[in-house]
């Protein structure tokens, strides 16, 4: 072992060493809360990479939301110089990347063409609701997000055997057509398609398939409890006979089912790769004894599980107790009497501590009595970056000269940026986008 690689595995505790140096096939890390997953997820990639296990362009990592991929880059870089190579990032964004890497076979099997538009949520809302109106469906019933989860959620049954949908109204079932013809009439997709597309062409493309396998040798996945359907089968096609698959995760921690998380994944996962050992991570960094025992004592009650009990080396700490209040009202006095506690006591400021509540509606009996008490606090919500005005009006200029057929970047252009364009002069201007060949769209002196 060189220096660099030993340098990476000093901080680690024996049974996390393991789990970052077995090599010998399919690894499960079956990782309690706190227990470092992320760290031996990270760090067993920089070792990959500093002992020359693994080329860096090579080994490919997923996870669920684009800040842990980020967060995953920089500490392998911050390890390892020379991992700039190393992909990591979502199930989503390796799925656009895959289609830009395929445009052949994605128009062919799916019919987009290249420099297509991904519509986000809000947009695919508001493109349901359009086909609603033209299909006079009660939206007091039923809104365009409800109608857009049943179609997401049917679209996602996707397996490589065609089957019926889950779709039993029969004009939910024509909603649903139509949303998928209109994304594609003007060569869009949205987030289910960056999943679904991929599969169906690494199903009938064997060369693609084949392509996408050789350039993977190690395949390392957190937060596997959490992975759907067609997240599974997607894995499943990336493994190749030359690749190693390592997943970190916790059956214990699966909170996702509602949309769509299947645990089973992650309790299969010895029976769906031969000869793949399973490593258990169970001293817990961050709690001490007493928030231990506790969990542990309710998690002991879950009858799909893989078996471990989480212990510290931390004390046993604070008892836990619960607050049976009668209403808010007592719930916000017990809270006041708490913040004073533990600043009289233990020395807290008022910026140590934060409120978890469950909606945002709650909010207005603690911040009524704050006032009355004379505490400062301040509310935590906002919008992301990319939900901002000022931000999507931007992008929906960058679309239309990506795309000339994204009629909802039109429309949203149109609004702020081109003088009497309203809603017939738009309909003229679409309606001769769509007549122009290829060539013309693709070139936006012409356009």
């Amino acid at each position: 072992m060189n220096e660099n690689g030993k340098n990476i595995l000093l901080s680690l505790s024996n049974r996390q060493q393991e789990a970052v140096k077995y090599v010998d096939g399919p690894l499960l890390v079956l990782a309690g809360a706190g227990s470092g997953k992320t760290r031996v997820l990270t760090r067993k990639i920089a070792w990959l990479t500093a002992e020359h296990i693994a080329d860096p362009n090579t080994v490919m990592a997923v996870t669920f939301t684009n800040k842990a991929a980020g967060e995953m880059k920089s500490r392998i870089n911050a390890l390892v110089p020379d991992a700039r190579g190393i992909s990591a990032g979502t199930f989503h964004a390796y799925g656009l990347k895959f289609l830009f890497r395929h445009p052949e076979q994605a128009e062919e099997i799916a019919g987009l063409h290249r420099d297509f538009t991904v519509f986000d949520r809000a947009e695919s809302r508001a493109l349901v609701q359009e086909i609603m109106r033209e299909m006079k469906f009660p939206e007091k019933e039923s809104s365009p997000a409800s109608m857009l989860e049943l179609i997401s959620r049917d679209y996602m049954t996707w397996t490589p055997i065609p089957h019926d949908t889950t779709i039993e109204d029969e004009n939910v079932y024509k909603l649903a057509k139509e949303y998928r013809r209109r994304l594609r009439e003007i060569n869009a997709a949205d987030f289910d398609d960056l999943m679904i597309l991929p599969l169906e062409i690494l199903k009938q493309d064997v060369d693609a398939r084949r392509r996408e396998q050789n350039r993977i040798s190690w395949l390392l996945v957190d937060e596997y409890q959490d992975v759907n359907k067609p997240q599974y089968l997607l894995l499943r096609y990336l493994v190749g006979p030359d690749c190693i698959i390592n997943v970190v995760g916790d059956p214990d921690q699966s909170i996702y089912g509602w949309r769509g998380a299947e645990v089973g994944m992650i309790l299969n996962f010895t029976n769906d790769f031969d000869g793949a050992k399973t490593i258990v991570l169970d001293e817990n960094y961050r709690s001490t004894g007493n928030i231990l025992d506790a969990s542990n004592a309710l998690i002991r009650n879950n009858k799909a599980r893989l078996k471990k009990n989480l212990h510290t080396a931390k004390g046993s700490g604070e008892k836990i107790y619960t607050l049976m209040a009668q209403n808010d009202f007592q719930e916000a006095d017990f809270i006041v009497q708490e913040i004073e506690r533990l600043r009289s006591v233990y020395s807290y400021s008022y910026s140590d501590i934060a409120i978890l509540y469950r909606q945002n509606a709650m909010s207005r009996v603690y911040e009524n009595k704050f006032l009355q008490e004379d505490i400062p606090y301040r509310i935590i919500r906002g919008l992301s970056f990319y939900d901002r005005m000022e931000v999507r009006d931007v992008l929906s200029i960058l679309r239309m000269a990506m795309n000339p057929l994204d009629r909802s970047a039109l429309d949203r252009a149109s609004g702020f940026a081109i003088k009497g364009m309203g809603a017939k002069r738009r309909a003229n201007w679409y309606e001769w986008l769509t007549s122009q060949p290829d060539d013309v769209l693709n070139d936006p002196v012409k356009v």
